[in-house]
């Protein structure tokens, strides 16, 4: 299964494959380098080239359909930043597709990221869609995050979010592409940007590690914090298992 991500133009123009490649190396030194392959000349995609993978990047002269992108802007943990994020006018995208065998593991998606990131940075997006994570991000958040995480789960997750006066859930929406459970983290209300800080590294946790956390182990911030985890429905969608955390009960 190939990777996808959506990078939003507020002109739709095809990015210059060598200011990509040079960004890449700019943004990601100690990378092996990317390198510019070929344009199709009757499509206009571009074939960027690492070792065995192969990201191709096509020109759409519109927005991305029916507003799933403006929407989705909510899930993004760019949103959450003083300010927030709103999406600016975008009437074009490139649609960026990774290929190769390592795409469902943390390594490969990683690889996937760094070239978005690049490609981001390179044609002054608007914003970035992940439509496997349903979040739209802001486009210096998605670059700040690419370069500085080893395993960028805040870009791979959208997230639900429910606060009441006791209790803050938090649910990603993203863990799939790994072939891996999404997470629901159940924290006190107080914990605020603390629940968001541990429910990252505990994705972080999971996606290096490539399988799911048996059920009834246990995580913490430390060696004393002894949580067990456990599988239940999700409470957006009870056909599909995720697995529960909880600080509270």
């Amino acid at each position: 299964m190939p990777a996808l991500s959506f990078v939003l133009l507020r002109v739709p123009k095809q990015v210059d494959p060598s200011l990509v490649v040079s960004t890449f190396a700019e943004l990601f030194p100690d990378e092996p380098p990317l390198h510019f392959e070929a344009a199709n000349g009757d499509t206009g995609v571009l074939d960027f080239r690492s070792g065995q993978v192969s990201t191709l990047v096509a020109l759409m002269e519109a927005p991305v359909p029916k507003g799933e992108a403006d929407e989705a802007t909510a899930r993004s943990v760019s949103s959450f930043r003083l300010g927030g994020f709103t999406l600016p006018p975008h009437l074009g995208h490139l649609v960026v597709t990774t290929m190769g065998d390592e795409m469902k593991t943390a390594v490969g998606l990683t690889r996937h990221t760094q070239v978005v990131a690049a490609i981001t940075q390179a044609s002054k997006a608007v914003g970035v869609y992940e439509g496997n994570a349903g979040a739209t991000h802001a486009p210096d958040f998605y670059v700040s995050v690419a370069t500085e995480a080893t395993h960028p789960t805040m870009l791979w997750n959208g997230i639900s979010l429910v606060r009441t006066p006791e209790r803050l859930e938090l649910l990603s929406l993203g863990m799939g592409q790994l072939e891996l459970p999404d997470l629901l983290l159940v924290t006190p209300a107080a914990m605020g940007n603390e629940a968001l800080g541990f429910f990252f590294d505990l994705l972080a946790y999971v996606a290096q590690r490539g399988t799911r956390i048996p059920e009834g182990e246990t995580v913490g911030r430390d060696e004393s914090e002894k949580l067990t985890v456990h599988y239940v429905p999700s409470p957006i969608d009870e056909a599909i298992e995720v697995a529960r955390v909880s600080m509270v009960d």
